[in-house]
């Protein structure tokens, strides 16, 4: 696949995301806390989608206008300088979510409509903060940033678990223990998946790389 039609599918794919969340399922997602997370997680899913689409398609003009390459030039260095390594990107993103997750702030954001708002726009930002500091890693450490994110999310799940008290109060009791253990699992899948791939390319033969040359 081309990258003209890869940014075309990921656009494409977040709009679906995004103008599903106007329709009936937007509320079905919010149903239980289980899926209220997964709706949040499609919202990062979009923001990060859009972010590689639009980068995809400015690499492919640039290649046919000279103004455009300079100004991908500066963006990419512009990005290595402030964002070396992803840091930056990573720990604004990383402190976005902790703080729509705290009890009160989830909460607010299921109770009023605008802050309900504020939280998807909010996490919409910070799928593009991810793409931006991915842009910072080498390709191994991107094979193996989804296990550092399964281990973020089992941390989660045991915090939702083993807490004796009731963390959201909008939702019913049960459900908390409930979404702990989604955590747990996804961490669980997400390493009997990654991990082999990355030990293999780690320690096997060395992965072929397709990537584009910034």
């Amino acid at each position: 696949m081309t990258w003209f039609l890869r940014g075309v599918f990921a656009i494409s794919t977040a709009s679906v995301i995004i103008f599903s969340m106007i329709t009936p399922l937007s509320a079905y997602l919010e149903s239980t806390l289980t899926m209220n997370m997964a709706h949040g997680f499609l919202y990062i899913a979009a923001g990060f989608l859009i972010s590689y689409g639009v980068d995809s398609l400015i690499f492919v003009a640039s290649a046919f206008h000279r103004k455009v390459a300079e100004m991908y030039r500066h963006l990419l260095t512009a990005n290595s300088v402030l964002n070396k390594w992803g840091i930056a990107a990573f720990v604004t993103a990383s402190l976005l979510t902790a703080y729509w997750y705290l009890p009160a702030n989830f909460d607010a954001a299921v109770l009023s409509v605008m802050v309900h708002f504020e939280m998807h726009v909010t996490l919409f930002g910070v799928g593009c903060l991810v793409f931006g500091g991915s842009r910072g890693l080498t390709r191994r450490a991107r094979q193996l940033a989804p296990i550092v994110l399964g281990k973020a999310m089992g941390l989660y799940g045991a915090i939702l678990l083993l807490t004796p008290t009731y963390i959201y109060s909008v939702y019913p009791a049960p459900q908390q223990a409930e979404a702990g253990v989604v955590m747990e699992v996804l961490m669980l899948v997400l390493d009997l998946t990654v991990l082999p791939i990355w030990l293999y390319n780690y320690f096997g033969r060395g992965p072929v790389s397709l990537e584009r040359q910034s």
